[in-house]
């Protein structure tokens, strides 16, 4: 068997930047990639998510495991691997360390919707959780909006966002830890937790204001509430992975208080150009449950630059 690249976390972030991975992803999705349905299943109280992708000459599945048990453990809740196959020749070509490919895809997909729906003139930005995402969004928005001058950070554990305070290396920016409605009364605001209860509602957000919600991944979780869907504009990564996964919009549309027709777009469209922000006023959301897809592009880069090397 041929010897397997192998890929990790450091070396995947040296070799492929934020920037890199927004341009990639945006070309990729203007061209509408497949998509295909990933398998969850529980496990020891976590779950063993497997996301398979094809795209061209390559394939690819991410394996992960999500232990919210290792919060009190001290360690990382997400684990997870991804194999990357040269597909003309069915051979695998590469291990990946998963979280990190996950940890610059998801902020590169929000950070196309920003491009697309935050306003131009937005100068504070707003995250809410402390986990691996939470600079990871940071470093996407400022890449398409590099006039952000404040960033908020919120958690329900205040030691964790002082943690994310800490390590972002922003002189010129005020940056600071606040509460949950300061940071979501930011101009752009990031959230992403794993609550299953609606921790942003709509008399906390102004008129103007960009979401990326991208924590909530499961049927049962949520991060919005049904209020703030039914005074914004709402797009999504795919419409069947968020009818699928999309805790945020399967509750509200079961119960009546929000619709699929209502959808403005998909990464598709924003990545495309043909949904953008409509007035200075509008409340836009961009709901991610996260796509595999993203993660072959990634994973590509990543072992095309090292061969560049």
């Amino acid at each position: 068997m041929t010897q397997l690249r192998s890929y990790d976390a450091a070396t995947i972030g040296r070799l492929v930047s934020m920037t890199t991975t927004i341009e990639a992803l945006r070309r990729c999705f203007a061209d509408g990639p497949t998509h295909i349905e990933r398998g969850a299943h529980a496990v020891a109280g976590g779950e063993f998510l497997v996301m398979p992708a094809v795209d061209g000459g390559a394939a690819g599945v991410k394996l992960l495991m999500v232990q919210p048990a290792n919060a009190e453990r001290g360690e990382p809740t997400i684990h997870g691997t991804y194999v990357l196959f040269d597909a003309d020749r069915g051979r695998p070509i590469a291990l990946l360390d998963g979280a990190a490919l996950t940890r610059l895809r998801t902020p590169a997909a929000s950070a196309i919707a920003t491009d697309a729906l935050a306003r131009n003139d937005a100068t504070s930005l707003g995250i809410i959780g402390s986990g691996p995402q939470a600079a990871g969004h940071i470093e996407s928005m400022l890449c398409v909006r590099p006039g952000i001058e404040r960033i908020l950070v919120a958690s329900r554990s205040t030691d964790n966002a002082a943690a994310v305070v800490a390590s972002i290396a922003e002189p010129d920016r005020d940056v600071a830890v606040e509460s949950i409605d300061r940071a979501a009364a930011c101009d752009i605001v990031c959230v992403a937790t794993r609550s299953i209860e609606p921790l942003v509602v709509a008399a906390m957000v102004r008129p103007g204001t960009h979401l990326n919600a991208v924590g909530a991944y499961r049927p049962d979780m949520r991060e919005l509430s049904a209020d703030l869907l039914a005074v914004a504009t709402v797009t999504v990564d795919q419409r069947r992975a968020a009818e699928d996964e999309a805790g945020d919009l399967i509750i509200p549309a079961a119960a009546g208080t929000w619709s699929w027709d209502r959808l403005a777009g998909d990464l598709q469209t924003l990545s495309n150009g043909t949904t953008r922000r409509s007035s200075a006023d509008e409340i836009t959301i961009f709901k991610s449950v996260g796509l595999a897809i993203e993660d072959l592009v990634v994973a590509r880069l990543v072992v095309a630059a090292d061969s560049h090397h």
